[in-house]
């Protein structure tokens, strides 16, 4: 059987209508951020960090399965309800035979240092 690897890529685009400062942008950023962090997505700001009233993030997932990785993201749905409006949203499924990604000629051996015995 050929193992796969699916990498989810998710993409929001979010208003904070009532922040008027990015404290009170962050603070209910940092809320989504937690959430999706604590069902196993990395999550960044990476855009319009200076911005109150907008930001933009991104977030993947790594799963064995498409019908896991289907459910990760379902999960993230019920967290866009907050303080904030979902201006836009993307997900992007990329899939990986495990086996090509193995290559025995290219693999390497590499060195952080060595301990002394002495």
């Amino acid at each position: 059987m050929e193992e796969k690897l699916f990498i989810g890529v998710g993409r929001l685009s979010l208003f904070f209508r009532q922040a008027r400062t990015l404290k009170d942008k962050r603070n209910h950023l940092q809320s989504l951020k937690q959430k999706l962090r604590n069902e196993g997505w990395s999550v960044v700001e990476i855009g319009h960090q200076e911005d109150p009233k907008r930001s933009f993030l991104g977030f993947t997932y790594a799963a064995p399965s498409q019908g896991r990785l289907d459910s990760a993201f379902e999960k993230v749905g019920s967290f866009l309800l907050g303080n904030f409006e979902v201006v836009q949203k993307s997900k992007e499924v990329l899939e990986y035979s495990v086996d090509s990604l193995i290559d025995e000629n290219t693999l390497t051996r590499s060195v952080l240092g060595d301990v002394d015995s002495d």
